[in-house]
């Protein structure tokens, strides 16, 4: 016998499966500063809005040689263990959101994928609320280098340069800061280019569209059909062994008036006067943890203890508000996210303070 559907129990509703999966594709492909984080959890009914990433700092590399064993074995054959050095990052959790009201007009006048359009740019909002608030960690913590090597950002009067990136890259490998992706020898294809262990960078539009015009700057098209690359990644840089492949964001800071005062160089300025300030984020892997957008689907129902993503994407339809909503004409879509950032190896990042030419003459 055939059973016969009645309730959302044997189907569920379009906002568990289509609308989140909508909400996070939109919300991914906006927020490159989490790329590379180490992800943190939060723990639903976990009874605290901390959380804990713990960094075991790296050994000191030993050049004495273990001597050859003689007589009766002591204790651990006589050998002396190491004793890890542990530090623990603390994080706590905010929680952010917006919400739209949609009318029961908006289902009966508009095209069926309304709905699932203002999803989409919930998730867009949620992407980039999210990104920025990563940024402000990445920027903001970073060890701060100046273009030029001028002592202050309110003495950059200067583009990036090869001299800039190649004393980043070297600060990086000297702190052994990990990179990310392994080398890749390139392609038969003509035109392809071998790439590099590497660290990952971030910048504004404006920023790299100097970057390109870099000796020895390799544009994305040449080596990526060798190596996946994100949303927004525009090219690859290296010096002795290391390289930085970049990122290119809107959300990427900008600093109007900044800068040094304008002479021959004709750089942005919003007033005029002075050269607005770009920060470029360079960043080993695990130099940060975050709390936020995850790969993981919620499915809605939460268990004591169980660790979750930390966005949810929530549904209200029309006649769920009670006497708020006599007529079942009012429902609400929000989006909702749990953040934290924390910085857990100061050394494995830099934030490269630069100029940007301007592009309107």
């Amino acid at each position: 016998m055939a059973a016969t559907i009645t309730d959302t129990t044997t189907l569920t509703k379009p906002v568990n499966a289509v609308f989140q999966q909508t909400f996070l594709r939109r919300a991914q492909q906006v927020c490159p500063y989490f790329t590379g984080t180490q992800a943190g959890t939060l723990a639903k009914q976990g009874g605290t809005a901390t959380v804990k990433w713990r960094r075991i700092e790296q050994l000191t590399p030993t050049t004495t040689a273990l001597t050859e064993l003689t007589g009766a074995a002591a204790f651990m054959m006589g050998r002396n263990s190491s004793t890890p050095s542990i530090t623990d990052v603390l994080a706590t959790v905010a929680k952010y959101g917006q919400y739209y009201i949609v009318n029961e007009e908006v289902d009966l006048y508009n095209p069926s994928g309304t709905t699932n359009e203002l999803v989409g740019t919930l998730g867009e909002s949620a992407g980039r609320s999210l990104n920025q608030l990563m940024r402000n960690v990445m920027e903001g913590s970073s060890t701060q280098r100046y273009a030029s090597n001028v002592a202050s950002v309110g003495a950059v009067h200067a583009i990036a340069s090869t001299g800039d990136l190649n004393r980043t890259i070297n600060e990086l490998t000297n702190n052994s800061a990990r990179t990310f992706a392994g080398m890749t020898p390139g392609s038969t294809n003509i035109g392809t280019v071998p790439i590099l262990p590497s660290y990952w960078a971030i910048c504004h539009p404006d920023v790299a569209s100097d970057l390109v015009g870099l000796t020895g700057f390799t544009s994305v098209e040449k080596y990526n059909s060798q190596v996946q690359v994100m949303t927004g990644e525009f090219g690859y840089y290296s010096r002795a062994g290391r390289g930085v492949r970049f990122v290119m964001s809107e959300d990427a800071s900008k600093t109007a008036n900044a800068g040094a005062a304008l002479s021959a160089a004709d750089l942005n300025s919003t007033g005029g006067s002075r050269a607005d300030t770009y920060v470029i984020a360079i960043y080993g892997q695990d130099a940060f943890g975050s709390v936020g957008l995850g790969m993981r689907h919620t499915d809605g129902i939460y268990m004591a203890g169980e660790n979750t993503g930390g966005w949810d994407i929530i549904n209200h339809p029309p006649g769920s508000g009670g006497i708020g909503d006599p007529f079942n004409e009012i429902g609400t879509i929000a989006w909702k996210a749990f953040y934290a950032g924390a910085v857990l190896n100061s050394n494995w990042s830099r934030g490269l303070n630069v100029a940007a030419t301007n592009l309107t003459n």
